[in-house]
């Protein structure tokens, strides 16, 4: 088991999503000392729209798709590949409903990176503002957990 070297905190990363896939590179070196055998422990992620959307504005209907990575994806991958941690679907038609279709992990994540990608893209609506959230903490792994986080990478899928 992981040692908390801190309390629980948010991260909060600023999105706009547009029409062309692209990555968004997240410096996680900033939270982690990966020399000092530190990692990130994630326990919760979500992407919403910004308050300062206008929503009277969306001339047609949108969707939106979020992926956050654990390396520098070139395009979107299944949910099952190992390098996928989070992603997210939302899409707003013109009736102003919305429907989400989100996936995170159940076995909490440990981020031994110094960057993660949210790979994002709009299909519809161009350059709309979200904000990622995640939720976790700083914690030492131990190397039962190291050997966790090889076996969850490299692990036989049936």
């Amino acid at each position: 088991m992981a040692n908390a070297k801190t309390k629980e905190f948010e991260i909060y990363v600023e999105v706009n999503a547009d029409t062309t896939a692209d990555n968004q590179t997240l410096d996680m070196t900033d939270y982690v000392d990966i020399a000092d055998n530190q990692a990130f422990e994630v326990h919760e992620c979500d992407i919403v729209l910004d308050p300062t959307v206008d929503m009277t504005g969306f001339a047609t209907d949108g969707e939106f798709i979020f992926q956050l990575a654990d390396s520098n994806i070139q395009a979107f991958v299944s949910h099952a590949d190992r390098t996928s941690l989070f992603i997210c679907r939302q899409s707003y038609p013109q009736t102003l409903q919305m429907f989400e279709q989100t996936s995170f992990p159940t076995l909490v994540p440990l981020i031994v990176s110094k960057t993660l990608w949210l790979r994002n893209e709009s299909y519809g609506l161009n350059n709309i503002a979200f904000t990622l959230r995640i939720r976790g903490r700083i914690v030492s792994p131990s190397a039962k957990d190291y050997m966790a986080l090889v076996l969850t990478q490299t692990g036989n899928v049936a």
